[in-house]
């Protein structure tokens, strides 16, 4: 070792050195698509726009139990959410907040403020809770730095759009979007507040889906042929 002018303490902390460079860098990209944790809450900010213009910008949230097959996702003021528009409820509105109600067999569009609901889609429209494993089979981008953090991308091809997800090591979302495939740019985009994720039990009560939410959208929802 004298030889070289190199100390055994200085080799290791030259490996280690490499090592932690290689994990920033993402040199050693994950082994599987990722699979999202049975139970789990999040915020968000969410954008969408048309070519370079913004349609939209408002804040929103995620809850999601796998185990019990039930989701609720807000969509805050301000939002154009294509599940949320359209539906031919009579609204003060539209644009104000707008939850989505998961459970075994339905998706409902539920405005609170203005306590109108109606049933959206169903199983038959592919309107399910999605499964923990939706990312399988999608490409490795690799690491992207979002807001100050490495995170792993994978993208995946949709029926209408090219979906994007981005998560950390650890697995903490970092971002959501999707492109339209006819559109050179992405049309939405999530972009999630990373301290926000827990994996803690979500209480029931956020899932209840209320007693007037007993009617069908006069414009049920309907995926794109």
């Amino acid at each position: 070792m004298a030889a070289f002018g190199i100390t055994y303490a200085t080799l290791i902390s030259f490996l280690m050195g490499l090592m932690t460079l290689t994990q920033i860098i993402g040199l050693s990209p994950p082994d599987q698509p990722p699979s999202w944790p049975s139970t789990f809450s999040v915020s968000f900010h969410e954008e969408q726009w048309v070519w370079i213009i913004p349609l939209a910008r408002n804040a929103g949230a995620w809850h999601y139990d796998f185990s019990n097959k039930r989701a609720r996702f807000d969509h805050l003021q301000g939002q154009m959410d294509n599940f949320c528009h359209g539906r031919g409820l009579e609204l003060k509105d539209l644009r104000g907040d707008c939850h989505l109600l998961f459970n075994t067999t339905d998706m409902y569009v539920h405005y609170p403020r203005e306590e109108k609901c109606c049933r959206a889609c169903g199983v038959a429209e592919g309107c399910t809770v999605l499964k923990p494993t939706w990312m399988a089979g999608a490409t490795y981008l690799g690491t992207e730095n979002i807001n100050g953090t490495v995170c792993h991308g994978w993208e995946a091809d949709g029926a209408a759009a090219r979906d994007r997800w981005y998560q950390t090591a650890d697995g903490t979302p970092c971002r959501y979007s999707e492109t339209i495939k006819f559109w050179p740019h992405p049309s939405h985009n999530i972009t999630f507040n990373m301290r926000s994720f827990s994996r803690d039990p979500i209480p029931t009560s956020v899932f209840n889906i209320p007693a007037y939410c007993n009617t069908r959208c006069p414009i049920p929802w309907r995926p794109i042929a």
